[in-house]
């Protein structure tokens, strides 16, 4: 996978589709999200677990549409991805039984019935999920039979009287619905930067530490997380595919640059790393060292480096507000903080008293999404700040009112106590000078 699950919870399946750009496949998936949603209008009323698992009641209320989350389209093993699994092996199931009871009306044994080859029942083979066509699954609906017998199966006899012929009926299910069984051989979805339960990396590429001098450079190159998160995806890109072949390429292949290895293997950009030595010096069996180095950058809190000026705490009545409505927020608004802050907030150049808003409107990240811009133009209280910059951040990440000033709040205030401090010791430098001079003489 190319994508973390918090991005795909951040995705509507209706702008997926949409931004296909290929017509021909974008048609292709509109029909297959018609599919989908009419399954799971039909089917999804009647489950009411997966496995041992009850569905919890959050889920049995979903009916999807264009504006679902994409988390609810990929089948997982946990949360929001269990809702298509159960849909899959539900439908797979109802699809079985129909199969067996079709076969043994035609005196062909079905997939239970192996160990009664005596009988001389004649076993229809099962079809794999992954190997699985249009004319192996049972696509017959309450048009289909009435168009059939009203055509072929209904005949005026004497005297007007009406006489169905059922036995032709009969065997036209029966040729519609005589199908294999299916074997369910669904690969796992593995998400961008979780581990999928396969041979560690240094089982295919043993690793090697990256050199300090190297890891300094690389620091000084990538100090912004955001920078960070963009190398670190590749990385475990790479480190998934490295560990989905099961073998390395040759002897030397750790020795293969990273870079060399995204451009050759993985089709990406020359510059898709955003660090010149990274590209220069970073191999494969660099790529556990690395992976940890970006971590430890992406993990900081992008508030750290902004300036004091944006980190005053919201007024009380004003952080009720945002709390109330942070629900109706867009997801991405917080990210979008995220990065202007990184970017544009290490200095004052932008009035600490304007209004956040107006610094939005301008913003291309969230301006581009009509909706999403709407939507903040809506339910942003009106009285945040450009000061309250860090504070609204925190508080949007979910921290409680209290908690998001003390965070925006304690850089601020360890910037004011060293700025006292450096002004005590210059204000008491001549006084110490005077007092040695005494001493002196």
């Amino acid at each position: 996978g190319r994508i973390t699950r918090r991005e795909a919870g951040q995705l509507k399946v209706g702008k997926v589709i949409e931004d296909i750009k290929n017509k021909a496949e974008r048609e292709l998936w509109e029909r297959a999200w018609t599919q989908f949603q009419r399954a799971w209008h039909i089917a999804w009323p009647h489950i009411e677990r997966h496995e041992c698992l009850e569905i919890p009641g959050l889920f049995r209320d979903i009916k999807v549409d264009r504006e679902t989350s994409m988390l609810f389209c990929i089948l997982d093993q946990e949360n929001e991805g269990i809702c298509p699994l159960a849909l899959t092996q539900w439908l797979t199931q109802r699809h079985n039984e129909l199969a067996q009871l079709l076969s043994s009306t035609l005196n062909r044994g079905s997939r239970t019935e192996l160990d009664r080859a005596d009988e001389g029942h004649r076993q229809s083979p099962a079809v794999s999920s992954r190997l699985l066509s249009q004319h192996d699954i049972i696509k017959y609906g309450e048009d289909d039979l009435m168009h059939f017998l009203q055509s072929r199966c209904v005949t005026y006899a004497t005297g007007g009287s009406l006489h169905f012929d059922l036995r032709q009926l009969e065997q036209q299910l029966r040729r519609e619905m005589s199908r294999p069984e299916i074997t369910m051989e669904l690969r796992g979805f593995q998400w961008l930067g979780e581990n999928f339960g396969q041979s560690d990396l240094k089982q295919v590429i043993p690793q090697k530490d990256l050199p300090e001098d190297v890891m300094k450079r690389i620091r000084s190159e990538l100090k912004l997380p955001s920078l960070a998160n963009a190398c670190l995806q590749r990385v475990q890109m790479a480190s998934s595919f490295i560990q989905k072949s099961g073998s390395s390429t040759g002897e030397n292949a750790g020795n293969t640059l990273f870079q060399e290895y995204l451009e050759q293997v993985l089709q990406e950009a020359p510059t898709s790393i955003p660090s010149q030595v990274a590209r220069a010096e970073v191999r494969l069996w660099h790529l556990t060292a690395f992976e940890r180095l970006l971590k430890q950058v992406v993990n900081q809190d992008p508030m750290d480096g902004v300036d004091p000026a944006y980190k005053m705490e919201l007024p009380e009545d004003i952080a009720q507000q945002l709390e109330a409505v942070r629900k109706e927020l867009p997801n991405q608004l917080a990210e979008v903080l995220a990065s202007f802050a990184e970017y544009q907030l290490r200095s004052t150049y932008i009035s600490r008293d304007s209004n956040m808003i107006d610094t939005l409107r301008a913003f291309d990240d969230i301006c581009d999404d009509v909706a999403a811009m709407n939507a903040v133009e809506e339910h942003l209280p009106a009285g945040i700040l450009m000061q309250h910059w860090a504070a609204t951040y925190q508080l949007l990440k979910g921290k409680p009112a209290a908690a998001a000033n003390a965070a925006a709040a304690k850089p601020a205030a360890a910037a004011s106590s060293s700025a006292a401090a450096s002004s005590a010791s210059v204000a008491a430098a001549p006084a110490a000078a005077a007092a040695a001079a005494a001493g002196a003489g």
